[in-house]
């Protein structure tokens, strides 16, 4: 060890000696809460959603103890904080989970400033409560503001996450009816000639009806409320950390009280910018400052994205003052690139230059309707954040690559499961180029680093640990590559990240990722799907039993005179638009024949237009047959669906669906003729 190493961990040890420890200490266990009218069971810290804000300064040490009452496992995740990797609170990968009534005590001292937030990592317990805010404070305050007031916005579904992630796997858009977003030729044609060209192109290339998020929520929620208040004086200037802890929601964020001014992106101070409305991505933070005006209640409303619903933070005293209504976005006439329904933000140059360096502040007499903050093309860093062009360089080229009928998302076609970890050494500078090749946003966030967003802004590019990468375009990320072992890197939607969209970055040389840590942090999960029809003349049905790429499927038709047709398959999924199967078919055509079984193995193939072919071959009778199907989305509950074989057998349904589990029938089929009844989807 040369001396100046020894220098260096002597200087360490005696700040930490010197460090003032801030301790806190709180149960994680199970709550029954009721936002709906529902009672459901919730998770909770210290009895409370979102849990306590924390609170420290730099040079202190932070010391949290969670004592876990539950029976199943928990962890915490350290969201956006430069931490040693055996805090980062990833279980199995980086921390020991947090066993069922057990403690886990996190130590480690604080090194910068900014508003976080900590978060479960095990699971889907995010999602039913398990997370709060990180307030780190400077040595020395540079933002003035008379208060400052943290806002943790959530999204809730009394459904366990669970259920929602089945339901999901089962039917992409299983959420559609409930968020009335369901993409009909009904609602195509009343949009007109631009609706139906889209519809008519996306389906030609093979793209499905696009929404813009996946989830139905039931309501949305500020600081674990659908609405709540903050005291406030006419003329008071108001630091607002607003924390995205969304489960997978996107907000659109307006002040009834005139603009936004934000002064910091993920924890880290920004140039000023003067904005109308904010976007804010799943995971991502935002510091703005907001002025009272009159001695009034002005609202700060968060919009989801899918315009499904909102929450409401009131600022002030006095009379309400509504923010405008954030119009659904209309479906049927967006392109990927317009996905958020905005004008890309246009800078306020007047009253940035204003607010630079004093960050002082005047809101009357200007219209900023148009100024959106929908992207990161004027977020300036308050200071160089380039690296010497001196270290070397390594590109990742990552594809946000997903499957919406299938619900897998992954990075060039791979999950988790699947693919080797992103191997990367210390001391270089290391860009990521994050192409979005899916009609989703994805907050994509890189555990232990901060990364330069390269935005336009050159040597101001602003630094952050988690970025939107809009649906169908490119982001570019950089940072450098100063730390050991190895770090997660995922879409912070926590039902892509569950269902694949993830990576480690390891640290050649002192990497400790393994097959065995691989297995504990991705899951195959198997899904089960039953499709039922009772038909007056015959019944009908499928069951399927499926993984990221492997499916056990059995289908059937049986008519009243004991004649059926069954086919038992093992299907491998290889590409999103090709699957190959083999298995058995059992028929019988005749009640007064004996029964045939043969082998068959095919080709599941989708064509333009969203044509579903089946390519089959057969050991017995006509060795190939072709099959064609497809389904057409009449109106908001009816759906029309067809299959034609080169056998000259068809059918033709109507379907009307009464809820997501049971739907009305009419079917005729070449072989049974016409038969009405039920159709059962579980």
């Amino acid at each position: 060890m040369n001396k100046f190493a020894l220098i260096s961990i002597l200087l360490l040890l005696s700040s930490l000696l010197e460090a003032k420890t801030i301790k806190y200490e709180f149960p994680i266990d199970k709550k029954t809460i009721n936002f709906t009218g529902n009672p459901v069971e919730a998770l909770a810290i210290n009895n409370q959603i979102p849990g306590p804000t924390i609170e420290a300064t730099v040079g202190d040490v932070l010391e949290v103890t969670f004592h876990n009452k539950m029976d199943t496992e928990t962890s915490i995740h350290w969201h956006g904080v430069l931490l040693p990797n055996d805090q980062d609170g990833v279980p199995y990968l980086t921390t020991p989970p947090i066993q069922p009534h057990s403690s886990f005590t996190y130590r480690y001292p604080i090194t910068h400033s900014g508003t976080y937030w900590y978060h479960s990592h095990t699971g889907l317990q995010e999602q039913q409560g398990i997370y709060g805010a990180l307030v780190f404070h400077p040595e020395k305050e540079k933002i003035k503001a008379d208060k400052d007031n943290v806002i943790v916005l959530s999204d809730w579904i009394d459904a366990p996450p669970e259920t929602v992630l089945a339901n999901i796997k089962k039917d992409g858009d299983y959420y559609a009816l409930k968020k009335q977003s369901v993409q009909s030729w009904a609602g195509v044609l009343k949009n007109g000639q631009m609706a139906i060209n889209k519809r008519l192109h996306s389906a030609w290339t093979r793209m499905g009806p696009m929404d813009s998020s996946d989830i139905g929520y039931d309501l949305f929620l500020a600081n674990g409320q659908k609405e709540s208040f903050l005291k406030a004086a006419s003329g008071e200037k108001i630091r607002l950390r607003l924390v995205n802890a969304g489960a997978s929601s996107y907000f659109n964020v307006e002040f009834s009280g005139g603009p936004m001014t934000i002064v910091a992106a993920d924890g880290v101070d920004v140039e000023p910018l003067v904005v109308k409305r904010l976007q804010i991505a799943t995971a991502e933070t935002y510091d703005v400052i907001v002025q009272i005006p009159e001695s009034k209640s002005y609202e700060l409303r968060s919009t989801s994205i899918d315009g499904t619903g909102y929450s409401s933070v009131f600022i002030g005293q006095g009379d309400k003052v509504f923010a405008p209504n954030i119009p659904k976005p209309n479906l049927f006439l967006m392109s990927p690139m317009m996905m958020d329904g905005m004008k890309s933000m246009q800078s306020m140059s007047g009253m940035s230059k204003k607010m630079h360096g004093n960050h002082k502040m005047s809101f009357q007499n200007n219209d900023q309707s148009s100024y959106h903050y929908t992207n990161y093309d004027r977020l300036r860093a308050v200071k160089e954040t380039n690296f010497s062009e001196d270290l070397p360089k390594r590109q990742v080229i990552l594809n946000l690559t997903g499957n919406m009928e299938r619900y897998i998302w992954s990075f060039n076609n791979k999950t988790l499961i699947e693919a080797d970890s992103i191997l990367i050494k210390k001391g270089e500078v290391v860009q990521f180029v994050l192409q979005n090749k899916t009609m989703m946003h994805h907050p994509i966030h890189l555990h232990g680093h901060f990364f330069r967003v390269l935005n336009g802004q050159g040597k101001r590019s602003p630094l952050k640990h988690t970025v939107n990468v809009p649906p169908m375009s490119k982001v570019i990320i950089e940072f450098k590559a100063n730390e050991e072992k190895d770090w997660f890197f995922h879409c912070h939607n926590l039902y892509h990240m569950k269902n694949g969209m993830a990576r480690v970055v390891s640290y050649e040389k002192t990497t400790q990722f393994t097959p065995a840590v691989l297995s504990k942090i991705a899951h195959d999960t198997w899904y089960h799907s039953l499709d039922i029809t009772g038909l007056s003349n015959m019944t009908m049905g499928r069951t399927r039993t499926s993984n990221t790429r492997n499916a056990l499927e059995i289908e059937y038709d049986y008519n009243y005179n004991k004649e059926y047709d069954v086919d038992v398959t093992y299907a491998r999924n290889l590409t999103r638009f090709l699957d190959i199967y083999a298995g058995g078919n059992f028929e019988r055509a005749d009640k007064d024949e004996k029964p045939i079984s043969k082998t068959i193995a095919g080709i599941h193939y989708v064509l333009p237009l969203l044509i579903d072919s089946d390519l089959r071959f057969n050991s017995k009778g006509k060795l190939l047959r072709l099959t064609l199907k497809s389904d057409v989305q009449l109106t908001e509950r009816t759906k029309f669906e067809w299959s034609f074989n080169t056998n000259k057998e068809y059918r033709l349904s109507l379907n009307y669906e009464l809820n997501k589990k049971v739907l009305l029938t009419t079917t005729y089929d070449s072989d049974f003729k016409w038969g009405a009844g039920l159709r059962i989807k579980l």
